[in-house]
């Protein structure tokens, strides 16, 4: 009888120390990073881009992923992303690129273990070729305005 009841307590000593131990352990924890793909920078009136392919980068770590149809992405990293770190996410579409960055916060208040980016792209046009096209073409009419008087 008393082989059992110390077998019994030497069972729960073990179960406890192994709780503790896994209670101490490195905490898994969640960082999703979410946001649109824009075809204009005034958020409010663009359109969504689906089907851009989006590569999100925090701490050196790479996930990639495709705009939906309504230009939505979101990628998770797991227990690689902590709260404060910069993300920068780098879209493309039809050959025109676009990045942007933002900072992961801290949500564990509201839900445990939980962390969020936010970034959203404008994914358009480099405005320096439009605006270059726009100056050659205005200097040439220009050109030819000022040679006719």
């Amino acid at each position: 009888m008393k082989k059992t009841f110390m077998f019994m307590i030497l069972a729960l000593f073990l179960i406890s120390v192994v709780n503790m131990v896994s209670a101490t352990a490195a905490p898994n924890y969640k960082t999703i990073i979410a946001g649109k793909i824009y075809d204009s920078p005034n958020f409010e009136t663009a359109n969504a881009v689906a089907n851009a392919s989006v590569n999100v980068t925090c701490n050196e770590n790479l996930l990639t992923t495709q705009s939906l149809s309504d230009g939505t992405y979101s990628v998770s990293f797991v227990n690689n992303c902590p709260d404060g770190s910069i993300v920068t996410v780098v879209a493309e579409k039809g050959g025109i690129t676009n990045s942007g960055t933002g900072e992961v916060h801290d949500y564990t208040a509201v839900i445990p273990d939980l962390y969020i980016g936010i970034v959203n792209i404008a994914l358009i046009p480099e405005f320096g070729v439009y605006v270059g096209v726009l100056t050659l073409i205005s200097a040439v009419g220009l050109f030819f305005i000022v040679r006719r008087k």
